[in-house]
């Protein structure tokens, strides 16, 4: 028997399809796995959000904030969970992912979820204050996103832009790898990394974008080979991942002036 974790398949006629965004190859592995956030379980000993697709929207968030900018980040999952108007059947993909663009996103200790919490008590809606913070995560980062092909062929593709969004029956999870055998996925129920070989039912892509211009690990690598002819240290490398463009460059001229004056 089917067991529904909170996911209501479909898509409108409207949503974007794979090939309306910008393809970028940002992770030319396609391997998340070192960016996960820790797991998070969308059920308590009193009752289960059925937020499995709010849970997999952020985890594709938090990978991808650590992977932009090298710093873990929490979001709430009660906050996005309750804005994108999750019910007692669950909800769809594209309407957390238009929750997440429109509304933005808080962190977990803004808008906590406490061990006792029930269906009533996880949902009530969030104050002004909550509300207010949400929107300024939209002053730095744009949230964008694409249905895309479930194929194994489609994943390992789009796997090198973003980490996907994909379902099984009943539930989204998280795909963070895949190899023509294998899709290792990423859950909000324990064991939280599984390894599925079957096909997946749908598969959203949501990409998350710096409004500033930031590095990433590989970026900050290629600038150190070009600019000093050797890659950075990790203390180099940790310092620079996340930090903006025109700062890196900048401080490149400076260090090459003085390198030369004093030669």
């Amino acid at each position: 028997m089917e067991i529904n974790r909170g996911l209501i398949e479909g898509q409108r006629s409207t949503d974007f399809v794979a090939g309306a965004l910008p393809y970028e190859i940002r992770n030319p592995l396609g391997d998340w796995m070192p960016y996960l956030p820790p797991g998070e379980f969308q059920r308590n000993h009193v009752f289960d959000s059925l937020a499995c697709v709010t849970f997999s929207a952020l985890n594709s968030i938090e990978t991808q904030h650590k992977f932009l900018t090298g710093q873990d980040r929490n979001f709430s999952d009660r906050f996005t969970a309750k804005m994108s108007g999750t019910t007692n059947q669950g909800n769809y993909l594209f309407k957390v992912a238009d929750s997440i663009r429109k509304d933005g996103l808080v962190d977990e200790v803004v808008w906590p979820t406490a061990d006792n919490f029930n269906w009533d008590s996880y949902y009530i809606f969030p104050p002004i204050e909550v509300l207010n913070k949400g929107r300024e995560f939209l002053n730095d980062w744009e949230v964008s996103y694409e249905f895309i092909d479930f194929s194994r062929d489609s994943l390992i593709y789009h796997l090198k832009h973003a980490p996907l969004q994909t379902t099984i029956p009943g539930h989204a999870v998280l795909t963070f790898w895949s190899t023509q055998q294998v899709t290792r996925f990423f859950d909000s129920y324990e064991p939280w990394i599984k390894e599925r070989t079957e096909s997946f039912g749908s598969a959203l892509k949501i990409v998350l974008t710096s409004k500033t211009k930031v590095m990433t690990e590989q970026e900050v690598k290629g600038l150190y080979a070009l600019a000093f002819y050797r890659l950075p240290n990790a203390g180099e490398l940790s310092y620079w991942v996340g930090k903006d463009l025109a700062t890196f460059l900048k401080t490149a001229i400076d260090d090459r002036a003085n390198f030369l004056q004093n030669s």
